[in-house]
């Protein structure tokens, strides 16, 4: 197929723009095709969308704060599907007085934001308790004198994830992460710029990796940074990224205060 993406975008003001995609192409091609599944940065709501809608060229609209890939899936009517991938880039923002976005969502939102998987270990997540984040948090200081360390977790591990950052701010750690993201500046680019800062970089797992978390792994070992597999939960498995690296397991989140030991190497 010779389709291509195409997209335009505006500034609505408050670090937020209203953007939309599309599909052009021969229109032979474009009615070839069923419909287009779009799949976001997993930070929207409904990040996986669906659209079946030929007149408009599949379009969708939405609305945001940054750029970040979209990935395109183009399900044909024959049964046939083709995967495509699309650099979301923001109009530039009038040159009012910079401001650096504050990123902040309550856990019911953040619980309806991943795929299925993770909803599924949400349950887990919030069974936890605070000892066992301890216990994670004391593991991670064990080795190391770090004294920066990059935390990504999936939308299911949040409550896991805001217990280890404040473990670790109780030992005065600096801790990079995705909460804020300058206006206008690529997500990925700001996530590789946090990760070469890191001494550390530590991934949080309770299910399927997202594709964003794979990247920044991809990115950590570019960077040749120390690696810290966290597992959250009885079940959940190392992604192939990581295997055969020495990982810790929460189980309770009770436990995170120990599990910091061995994020800083201490």
């Amino acid at each position: 197929m010779s389709i291509r993406i195409e997209q335009n975008s505006s500034y609505t003001g408050n670090q937020r723009w209203d953007w939309e995609v599309w599909l052009a192409g021969p229109i032979d091609e474009l009615d070839q095709i069923e419909h287009v599944t779009y799949t976001l940065h997993p930070t929207f709501s409904e990040p996986v969308r669906e659209i079946s809608s030929r007149e408009n060229g599949f379009r969708l609209k939405s609305d945001g704060w940054g750029e970040f890939t979209l990935y395109i899936d183009i399900a044909r009517k024959d049964g046939g599907h083709e995967e495509l991938s699309h650099e979301l880039k923001l109009a530039p923002q009038p040159k009012d007085p910079p401001a650096i976005l504050g990123f902040e969502v309550d856990m019911d939102h953040l619980l309806v934001m991943g795929d299925d998987l993770l909803r599924d270990a949400a349950p887990v997540i919030k069974r936890a308790g605070k000892a066992m984040i301890d216990v994670a948090v004391a593991k991670i200081a064990e080795h190391l004198p770090t004294t920066t360390v990059f935390v990504s977790g999936g939308v299911a591990d949040a409550d896991a994830v805001s217990r280890l950052k404040t473990s670790l701010g109780h030992l005065k750690v600096n801790i990079l992460s995705d909460d804020e993201v300058p206006a206008g500046v690529p997500y990925q680019a700001h996530i590789a710029n946090l990760i070469g800062q890191a001494d550390v970089a530590t991934f949080l797992v309770s299910g399927r990796p997202s594709r964003w978390m794979t990247q920044e792994i991809e990115v950590a070992q570019r960077h040749g940074k120390r690696i810290v597999p966290v597992l959250v939960g009885k079940d959940s498995v190392l992604p192939e990224a990581l295997r055969g690296m020495a990982s810790v397991r929460i189980e309770n989140l009770d436990s995170v205060a120990e599990l910091t030991k061995n994020i800083l190497g201490k």
